[in-house]
């Protein structure tokens, strides 16, 4: 009997059914959120945020280079094949898994079949796990993680397999080469280092307490050592720094010694490999070459170093030296988290919530002292008065249980709906009030709830248990592995509520070993109706593995399918095209935002859209680094934007008093010199015309504040200040726009003017009847081109594909782009009806959007279909009209007959009660 043959087949089959799978569902152009980012940068190897993916850069690189295919879909690629290749190896280690236990030999057909099909049935339940499948079929590093730490399991379980025979090291040695390339990825990968040091130990030691609590020490230094040892402290130390302090600066900066000690450190562990391999002492030289390994995989960051210095466009951080990079590597950007206490974080947003667990209090700032003699704050935990009840309910219940558990059941038991902070569904019915709450004006309600009844929990919870039955030892190391890379990955993050997204990416690993139990399950249940240990019986055998296999992946998948497939989404794509063709030619735009972004990125850098405008992302512009490149910098030969703030304020640390700082101050009256042509264009009143400038009031974020002096200030960051000294310099000859959903304008709130998706900033004030640029407005949103092609130049028509296509699934964030494009539509309306008293149009721009985006497949609120019937009403749509009255009072009573007041945003200022007695009352009129 040839099982060699039939391993192969099943794992092919496993690969076969992975890839297939992805392809068919997998993102057909550019998706939202750091896959924007990560196209760009992977097609001009360019440099993303911190900390970097070099690795994941050059492995895209090859697939953006095939000759065919949408880029972004090229690029997608890379997770596409990186989760086929995990399933197949996620096999491998479950017959590995199993042999370990019960051994090699097969008896009989069925024996083995027993064994491989179990693994099949593992493997294809990881297939169509809901956080597995994401990752799959979108350009994140997600799924280039996930293989590396499957390939890092199966070498571990290879080694297990060869550890009594002769060059057994040479396994350990690829898992350290691997874990240092890992780190090119995603850190997740070191966390493998316990598990790899338990199987170590366990194949090689007897088991005694003092022996073990000594090799728990050493992995803990071992991981040290590499994190942050060789993550944070070597880049470091090699850029001159040692020792950094509570002021982010180093007790030791810019001297040889730290040089010298790392080179040091290096030579030392390549003169002990070459020791131990010549005097035969094997811990020496695995544990010296192991290290040098690791050092040699993390080398892809050179590529980082490199192509900074290279100046692509994208170029984060600009960590073009040994110092920044190693600020960059410490992703010194956003800040350190600290793990005590678990509440940290002291803006409004944050307070609201950490109060729901219990008394908190601010901690206060402390001021400290960089070596340069300046001080700042910083704050001071160590003083704060920490409720420890509150802090570990906060633990328990935000961190752990909706932060992990939420995420682990999703996986394995089901979910509710699709919208952000959805719970788990075990047996959830459609006609409860969690059901209608979390599927409230969706489109999609019908797909959910997903409920897998809870079948691959409890097959992966009874392979679990079998696995501790038949070989404690294994088990307890994938538990750790599963514990790390799950509950425990979680404790560490420490995350702050509310989060801007999901996080579930980040445990996929932890979910890997419940779908390798789910495989264990399948077999010890054979194992257990019938009651063998091995030699197997084939008809059984293949009767329990096709029920497992049918009540755990392809329930999973039939489940699932739907709100995996992005097959036919070309939002991410179809937006930020939309955005850049509302701007005329060199234009300056405003962005806030992930999503607003990355896509334009993707656009200019991939798909050579629009490359004359300057995308000025806000949130990046609160950091000086930005801000220097859009002053010096000219890509793809847009042209500079002549900040006046000196390059010395730009490249100062943001604690120097010389960097753009923020502030609170009162408003501030700024005046702009602009030239008579282009007053005239924007038609300005003679007056405007004679004075010859623009004046504004300067308000920051536009919040206003009592200062102790009773006067009104207003928060100013650098971001502001960014906007205004562009209006200063650009004096309106070259167009100036701000994105849909600004949460702030700086005070310029009476100067903008739609054009597309743009708010254009005019430099007059725009009164009702200027509020729209007409001719810009209907090329963009009557001349639709909906085919894949696309202009690379200046051209005012609108991208919409498949938003009347109910065969397209659509999640909750881009489903929210829906209410910024139809607010485009919408108020045009409202405009053309009551500022312009042009019927007919009006009704042709809303019988355009409800053509263009579906409101049975997008629905709206109920305040917002009413809203609609009343403007059709006016412009004399009667069947249109009738239409939306009838949904708004058929969606109003569905609120109030639910309770959903507290979730319907409208609710309290327009009651379901009264939209049915205004429809009454608009149809009466009609008539």
């Amino acid at each position: 009997m040839n099982t060699q043959l039939l391993k192969r087949a099943f794992g092919f089959l496993s690969f076969a059914v992975a890839l297939v799978t992805f392809l068919l569902t997998v993102q057909p152009t550019v998706p939202f959120w750091d896959c924007g980012e990560f196209s760009a940068a992977v097609a001009e190897q360019q440099v993303p945020h911190p900390p970097g993916a070099p690795l994941f850069l050059m492995v895209g690189k090859l697939f953006h280079l095939l000759p065919f295919g949408d880029p972004g879909w090229r690029v997608n690629l890379v997770s596409v094949f990186a989760s086929a290749i995990s399933i197949v190896l996620l096999y491998l280690i479950i017959v590995q898994v199993i042999e370990n236990f019960r051994g090699k030999v097969y008896s009989s057909v069925g024996d083995a079949v027993t064994v491989f099909g179990s693994a099949f049935v593992g493997a294809t339940a990881f297939t169509f796990s809901d956080t597995f499948w994401f990752n799959a079929v979108e350009s994140e590093v997600y799924a280039s993680s996930t293989v590396l730490v499957t390939l890092i399991v199966w070498l571990m379980m290879r080694w297990n397999e060869e550890a009594d025979n002769p060059g057994h090291e040479r396994y350990l040695l690829v898992i350290a080469y691997i874990i240092g390339l890992s780190t090119g990825v995603h850190l997740f990968s070191i966390l493998s280092i316990f598990s790899l040091a338990m199987i170590v130990y366990f194949r090689k030691y007897d088991f005694k307490l003092t022996s073990f609590f000594i090799m728990g020490a050493i992995t803990v230094l071992s991981f040290g050592i590499i994190y942050p040892g060789i993550v944070k402290v070597l880049p470091a130390m090699l850029g001159g720094n040692l020792f950094k302090t509570e002021a982010r600066d180093y007790v030791i900066m810019d001297s040889p010694l730290p040089r010298f000690l790392a080179l040091a450190i290096i030579a030392g562990a390549g003169f002990g490999s070459y020791y131990g391999a010549k005097h035969k002492k094997s811990v020496l030289n695995l544990a010296c070459s192991s290290f040098i390994l690791i050092i040699l995989g993390y080398s892809t960051y050179t590529h980082i170093l490199l192509r900074s210095n290279a100046n692509p466009p994208m170029n984060e951080n600009v960590p073009n030296d040994l110092i920044k990079l190693s600020s960059y590597l410490s992703r010194e950007q956003y800040g350190d988290a600290p793990s005590w206490p678990r509440r940290w974080q002291t803006d409004d947003m944050y307070v609201n919530r950490h109060l729901k667990y219990g008394a908190w209090t601010d901690p206060g700032r402390k001021v400290v002292t960089r070596n340069d003699g300046m001080q700042f704050t910083v704050p001071d935990y160590d003083k704060m008065k920490k409720n420890f009840s509150g802090e570990m309910s906060y633990l328990f219940g935000y961190q752990i249980n909706q932060m992990y558990l939420r995420y682990f059941f999703w996986n394995f038991v089901g979910r509710i709906g699709d919208i952000q902070d959805s719970p788990a569904s075990f047996i959830e019915s459609r006609n409860s009030k969690k059901y209608k709450e979390f599927n409230y004006q969706s489109g999609y309600k019908h797909l959910f709830p997903i409920n897998f009844y809870a079948l691959p929990f409890i097959l992966g919870l009874f392979g679990l248990i079998f696995h501790f039955r038949k070989n404690p030892k294994m088990a307890m190391v994938y538990t750790i592995l599963f514990l790390l890379t799950g509950v425990l990955a979680a404790i560490a993050q420490n995350q702050q509520n509310p989060q801007p997204r999901e996080r579930d990416y980040f445990y996929v690993a932890s979910f890997f070993i419940w779908c390798m139990w789910i495989g264990l399950g399948t077999y010890g249940l054979i194992s257990t109706l019938t009651k063998r240990e091995t030699n197997f019986s084939l008809a059984p055998s293949i009767g329990i593995m096709a029920m497992c296999f049918v009540l755990v992946p392809v329930n999973m998948a039939s489940g699932g399918w739907a709100m995996h497939s992005r097959a036919g989404n070309y939002l991410p794509f179809d937006y930020s095209y939309n955005v850049l063709q509302s701007l005329e030619k060199d234009a300056i735009v405003f962005t806030y935002g992930d999503n607003d972004t990355f896509p334009l990125w993707y656009m200019q850098d991939v798909a050579g859209v629009r490359r004359d405008v300057r995308i000025v992302n806000l949130s990046l512009g609160q950091t000086g680094w930005y801000m220097y490149e859009l002053k010096n910098r000219s890509p793809w030969g847009a042209k500079k934007i002549p900040l006046t703030f000196s390059d010395e304020s730009l490249l100062a640390d943001e604690t120097d008093p010389a960097s753009i700082s923020p502030e609170m101050t009162a408003s501030e009256r700024i005046t702009i010199p602009v030239d008579r042509e282009i007053l005239q264009k924007f038609g300005a009143d003679s007056a405007t015309l004679e004075a010859g400038e623009m004046s504004y009031d300067f308000e920051g974020d536009g919040q206003a504040r009592d200062a102790e002096n009773g006067k009104f200030v207003y928060y100013k960051g650098p971001q502001h200040k960014l906007v205004a000294d562009i209006m200063k310099v650009t004096k309106f000859t070259r167009p100036v726009y701000f994105t849909a959903g600004a949460d702030s304008y700086v005070g310029l709130d009476a100067y903008l003017r739609w054009e597309g998706l743009a708010q254009r900033v005019c430099p007059v004030p725009q009164a009702a009847s200027s509020k729209y640029e007409v001719s810009i407005m209907d090329k963009c949103l009557f001349q639709q081109s909906n085919g894949d092609e696309f202009s690379t130049k200046p051209s005012f028509s609108f991208k919409f594909r498949n938003l009347n296509n109910t065969s397209v699934y659509y999640d909750e964030v881009h489903r929210r782009f829906m209410e910024s494009y139809r607010l485009v539509f919408l108020q045009y309306a409202v405009f053309t009806l009551e500022d312009k008293g042009d019927n007919a149009k009006c009704i042709r721009i809303l019988d355009k959007m409800n053509q263009t985006i579906s409101p049975d497949q997008f629905p709206l609120s109920y305040a917002l279909e009413y809203q609609l019937a009343e403007i059709y009403a006016k412009a004399g749509a009667k069947k249109q009209a009738i239409d939306f009255a009838d949904r708004s009072v058929r969606d109003a009573l569905f609120v109030s007959d639910n309770s959903l007041e507290n979730i319907e945003r409208f609710a309290r200022s327009f009651p379901p009660s009264e939209v049915v007695k205004r429809v009454n009352a608009l149809k009466a009129n009609m008539k």
